[in-house]
């Protein structure tokens, strides 16, 4: 986390209304001046606004593309200004220090009215499939496990439908050093399984027909459409079958016609492993925060939640909680701005923040509030080294949106709310940011795979398995900066298997490259961080 302005994010969020992305865009305020937040001197105006709301106590707000002022969080002695903004983004408290994702209830005195474990617990379900799958192959070769026809898709189906909440005795297969607080999903948040958070499966507020007219990128049989929880099952279907095969001596072979070594690896190319758990990611953790928690299109849903009471023997108000799931969603740890890049990736850093810290000193690490999940490591797996601030501008965004709906106290005044607009499309632009920042560190991967002197066939099915996994998310966020065709195109060249013929690997390469520049101008990428990628 590199505490950069916000600029470049605001900036691009503007950009984002007049691209047109994968659904409806949100206009923002034309107004001069709005109203600030709780004791706020300025405040935060759309694109083309001279000052809007600030945060509580700020003394600066966030201005929308060529706005003067710019949006401060709580405290902050400056405020984050859009493109060509005159003022800058300051954050909790001023300059580079941030306040942890923590807000008292307003309602009991002394209690958290953050509350998103039923998040941190998906997350903890997607992390447990990649585990699960992995370890396929050892308990076949050892011969410990010799399955039937089902027995596999059985296994993976726990963690996805956990029917009668069979899966919260389940090991999270999480491991920490310290021990993790929760050893099984149950006691992270009981009632939770994938199948019903999965794109297409709530009964309100898609914007798309996900069951009816399938997801862009991806065919069932005969070119059928195939809705997300459809494409699971048959991924895991496959699994299945090549789990059985692969038992009875009769694995596939790769392209120089040796045996397949992986179980979760087809003939074709497809690391299942891979393409499962980015997929779930995207179509579970993406689509839920972009289309639900944190959507506007349905009355009394997601940020039109009520702000004025407190939820029934709860600590929060349903606009407090609906925002923390959506953070939730994102996956990172409350103090995620006390990391660095280099921490958050386990890639450096202090030996006791490598993707967690025991940050309340009581001896392990709690899943739901000091363990980054999901995208959120992915952010900063991308920021190292590069002239992106994702995890910055994610987190300031996703806390100065909490704060003002904490420090309102009530129910939002139309200014408040397009403040609150703004932040969130701030945090959403920034996630996805994240997913296409890495699409592109794989499609150089499955480039760098294809080109290598010694051609490794699994590294490049597992090249090939990220990237598209993660691909197929930005259809989920109807704010999206990749236009419907940009992001048929994309899907176009990568198509649904990797090239595995040597003598087509130029023209799949020329298309790959294509795709990659689609994406880079699409969100404003610097052009040598899409290289380095």
């Amino acid at each position: 986390m590199k505490f950069k302005k916000l600029v470049h994010a605001v900036a691009l969020v503007a950009a984002a209304f007049m691209f047109h992305g994968c659904g409806d865009d949100d206009s923002s305020s034309d107004a001069a001046g709005g109203a600030g937040g709780a004791g706020a001197a300025g405040g935060a105006g759309g694109a083309g606004a001279e000052g809007g709301a600030g945060g509580a106590g700020a003394e600066g707000g966030a201005g929308g593309a060529g706005a003067e002022g710019g949006a401060g969080g709580a405290g902050a002695e400056g405020g984050a200004g859009g493109a060509g903004a005159e003022g800058g983004a300051g954050g909790a408290g001023g300059g580079d220090d941030q306040a942890a994702y923590e807000f008292e209830s307003r309602y009991v005195e002394g209690e958290s009215s953050v509350s998103n474990s039923g998040q941190m617990a998906r997350h903890a379900l997607i992390s447990a499939v990649k585990a699960h799958i992995g370890g396929l192959t050892a308990r076949l070769d050892d011969g410990s496990f010799a399955p039937a026809a089902g027995d596999v898709r059985a296994e993976i189906n726990n963690y996805f439908d956990c029917a009668e909440n069979a899966c919260e005795g389940e090991d999270t297969l999480i491991s920490t050093d310290p021990p993790a607080k929760q050893s099984t999903f149950g006691e992270i948040s009981g009632g939770k399984n994938l199948v019903g958070k999965i794109a297409g499966n709530d009964a309100t507020g898609q914007h798309k027909d996900w069951i009816t007219d399938g997801i862009v990128g991806w065919t069932g049989a005969e070119g059928a459409p195939i809705s997300p929880e459809a494409l699971v099952r048959a991924w895991t279907d496959m699994l299945d079958a090549q789990s059985v095969a692969y038992a009875n001596g009769e694995a596939g072979t790769d392209p120089q016609g040796n045996a397949i070594t992986k179980v979760f690896v087809s003939a074709e190319g497809h690391d299942l492993q891979q393409l499962i758990q980015k997929f779930l990611l995207g179509s579970l953790a993406f689509s839920q925060g972009a289309d639900d928690y944190l959507d506007d299109d349905v009355e009394g849903k997601g940020i039109l939640a009520s702000n004025d009471a407190v939820v029934d023997g709860k600590t929060y108000t349903a606009l407090e909680h609906n925002w923390d799931e959506g953070f939730g969603y994102f996956g990172a740890a409350r103090d995620y701005a006390d990391y660095t890049d280099d921490e958050i990736a386990g890639k450096g850093g202090r030996d006791d923040w490598q993707k967690y810290h025991d940050t309340n000193g009581d001896g392990f690490i709690d899943l739901k509030t000091e363990y980054n999940f999901g995208h959120s490591v992915n952010a900063a797996k991308r920021d190292r080294g590069a002239s992106t601030d994702m995890t910055r501008d994610a987190f300031h965004a996703f806390y100065a949106g909490r704060d003002l709906i904490t420090t309102a106290g009530g129910a939002l005044t139309p200014e408040q709310m397009e403040e609150l607009k703004t932040h969130r499309d701030v945090a959403l632009l920034a996630w996805e940011q994240a997913i296409a920042a890495t699409v592109i560190h794989y499609i150089n991967d499955t480039i760098g795979a294809m080109e290598a002197a010694e051609y490794d066939f699994y590294n490049h099915a597992k090249y090939w398995g990220e990237m598209k996994g993660f691909a197929l998310s930005f259809q989920f966020n109807r704010r999206s900066p990749v236009t419907p065709d940009a992001f048929a195109r994309i899907h176009q060249v990568m198509g649904t298997a990797p090239e595995l013929n040597a003598e087509n690997f130029e023209a799949y390469k020329g298309g790959l490259l294509e795709a990659r520049a689609i994406l880079g101008q699409a969100y404003g990428f610097d052009e040598a961080d899409v290289a380095d990628w």
